[in-house]
């Protein structure tokens, strides 16, 4: 980058736009000149020289000289960069003042929008597809840290277990906190052959289990009677992609089919 170029940025930095900084160096290098010979050698157009001339004028940048025809003269290089940082600092101390003015209003805002938020809405019935396992034990686990009374269950009891071993901890946690587990499977648990962390859940009092007689189709689990995920594919075992719900209709009707298995279930 040659000095030219590199003080034109300087310059525009400061405030002045390229083709301000242009003449304003053009002028220098010719000390005194009138607006043709600055617009031959800065390559700006003539008109465009005239009104450029004026505006730095105004900034101090420029004087003009009475003369047939009218010449200019730029003042010297320190003085001008001086100008131009004192005007920069006005303008910064100016828009200090316009941000402490704005500052309490902005907070006042935000906390207003805050409390908005923090309002409580009326229950969604958005519709969520997780597309794999990852996703599903995420959600999951940030289900099982809100949620305070009961969660049912309807799953294969091999795909039960992969979940149930992947969300141990957060589901131990939850128990302890006095939420109750029911669960629908096809199959009893061996709660011997389980890991520790299962294990511990299935020795828990408020863990039931009941059994059915052929392996369900519907697959579900249901939070609080507030939420709920349920297989979009049926024997498979990744049950991918799964969909996350609060619709209160599809909710009622799986807790009603829920309920209605529990009591024909024989008890683990």
């Amino acid at each position: 980058m040659n000095v030219e170029v590199e003080t034109q940025q300087i310059l525009n930095r400061l405030g002045l736009t390229i083709s301000q900084a242009k003449v304003y160096l053009t002028l220098l290098k010719l000390e005194r000149a009138n607006a043709k010979t600055i617009a031959d050698d800065s390559e700006v157009a003539r008109q465009e020289v005239y009104r450029l001339l004026v505006e730095l004028e105004k900034k101090g940048l420029v004087e003009r000289i009475i003369a047939v025809p009218t010449k200019f003269a730029a003042v010297p290089i320190e003085n001008g960069l001086s100008f131009l940082i004192e005007e920069k600092k006005k303008d910064l101390a100016e828009l200090q003042n316009e941000v402490d003015k704005i500052l309490p209003i902005i907070r006042s805002y935000l906390i207003i929008k805050e409390d908005k938020r923090r309002t409580p809405q009326p229950e969604s019935t958005e519709f969520i597809l997780i597309p794999e396992r990852k996703a599903l034990i995420l959600r999951m686990e940030r289900t099982l840290e809100s949620i305070g009374r009961s969660i049912e269950v309807i799953y294969p009891k091999e795909a039960f277990l992969q979940v149930l071993f992947s969300i141990s901890d957060a589901l131990n946690q939850t128990l302890k906190r006095g939420v109750k587990l029911r669960c629908l499977l096809n199959e009893p648990l061996e709660t011997n052959s389980l890991p520790t962390s299962v294990q511990n859940i299935a020795e828990n009092p408020l863990f039931k289990i009941r059994t059915l007689e052929l392996i369900p189709e519907e697959n579900f689990w249901i939070f609080d009677e507030k939420e709920a995920l349920l297989a979009t594919s049926m024997r498979n075992q990744k049950q991918f992609p799964i969909l996350w719900t609060k619709a209160k209709p599809l909710i009622s009707l799986s807790e009603n089919y829920f309920n209605t298995l529990w009591k024909k279930a024989s008890f683990k």
